[in-house]
């Protein structure tokens, strides 16, 4: 008869501190639903041309997705053009709209990767000679670019929404969102479990957040959207 099996405790690897027990490092699902969501805002504004539909640029997105084994979407891919590139929201589906010669396309895409991660990525494209708007763009993603090199593990989500609001409002920028925000937290099988990044949200950031100023100026409407992984001691742009 063969004696006891010494079993050794499994322990965390670090040290507990306050705050969710999260890893340092961005989990590998998240990771690769990000780097399609970002792949397929890519190939979507690349298929750009003038007098392209809303529709068109959602199919194109459709089959970018499918063909890299994405069955599902967590919400809608919302596409605008001309005026509708100034509400990015739910509500807000892919429609008839053309791409006119001188236009700015906005591409929200929210991948859902077979083993259940969630993706969510925005980017823009101006289009045609359109010196205004790509000014915009251009210091948006300035602004945006200063914010992701703000975050900080466990930093209360109205911290963040302060400075990037403060730049923005500096830089003659009018926030967009519905809800007053710049982004929320995500989670694998769900969005906003931790509220969104506004002026009255006091949790602690730790685990994934997107980021995203939606913003105008001069009547000209640009947006940009990372993940971040808030982690035990880092912050990493995913």
């Amino acid at each position: 008869m063969s004696g006891p099996v010494a079993v050794k405790r499994i322990t965390p690897a670090w040290t507990y501190k306050p705050g969710p027990d999260v890893s340092d490092t961005p989990p590998p699902g998240l990771v690769r639903a990000q780097a399609l969501a970002r792949q397929a805002c890519a190939v979507g504004l690349a298929a750009l041309e003038p007098g392209m539909s809303e529709q068109d640029i959602d199919l194109v997105v459709s089959d970018f997705l499918a063909r890299n084994g994405i069955e599902h979407v967590w919400t809608i891919t919302v596409v605008g053009l001309g005026e509708n590139a100034k509400v990015c929201f739910p509500t807000n589906g892919p429609g008839a709209m053309k791409a006119a010669e001188r236009d700015v396309l906005m591409l929200d895409v929210h991948p859902i990767t077979p083993d259940g991660s969630w993706g969510d990525c925005t980017r823009c494209r101006v289009l045609g000679d359109y010196p205004e708007a790509k000014t915009a763009l251009a210091d948006l993603e300035r602004i945006h670019a200063r914010t992701l090199d703000f975050c900080r593990p466990g930093m209360p989500a109205k911290e963040l929404f302060g400075f990037c609001h403060e730049l923005l409002v500096a830089d003659g920028f009018v926030l967009l969102d519905l809800l007053g925000n710049i982004g929320h937290s995500l989670t694998a099988g769900a969005a906003y479990l931790h509220n969104f990044i506004d002026a009255s949200n006091d949790a602690a950031m730790w685990g994934a957040w997107a980021i995203e100023p939606f913003a105008s100026r001069d009547d000209i409407a640009v947006k940009v959207e990372d993940l971040v992984w808030f982690g035990r001691d880092a912050c990493t742009i995913i």
